[in-house]
């Protein structure tokens, strides 16, 4: 008998994406936005890719320690003569929502676009920070 180790995770994670897929078919739906996650010593960054979406037609809000971005694709529906032999792309809405740590200044995050990616910068309150101690001989 051969043992393997149990990951509950990855099974959330292929539950997640055989939904997300159902969703993606041709009248389009809600997808989930593919997200990296940096955790930096002053911040949090979090990375979307939004190819062919403009700045203007992505949301990003901040709501009792959960961060969504949100936004919604046009393209998918109209065709050249033919029928498709392979249809990859998502149209429609996407949406990511992640619960943020207790530790993240909300009041200081940052929003940035540049070739389809767009960036979210959020910094890590002053009480979260590393800061170095100074270790005190005591007297006796």
């Amino acid at each position: 008998m051969m043992l393997r180790h149990w990951d509950p995770f990855a099974e959330l994670d292929r539950a997640q994406e055989a939904f997300g897929r159902i969703g993606r078919g041709q009248g389009g739906g809600t997808y989930s936005l593919p997200v990296d996650v940096i955790r930096g010593e002053d911040e949090l960054i979090i990375r979307a890719s939004v190819p062919g979406v403009a700045p203007e037609d992505i949301e990003v809000t901040l709501d009792r320690g959960v961060i969504t971005i949100a936004g919604s694709t046009a393209g998918g529906t109209e065709r050249e003569s033919g029928d498709f032999l392979v249809r990859e792309r998502s149209a429609g809405r996407f949406s990511r929502s992640l619960r943020l740590p207790g530790y993240i200044d909300a009041d200081g995050a940052q929003t940035s676009y540049e070739r389809g990616v767009v960036t979210v910068s959020l910094p890590k309150s002053e009480r979260a920070r590393s800061r170095r101690l100074e270790v005190k001989v005591s007297a006796n």
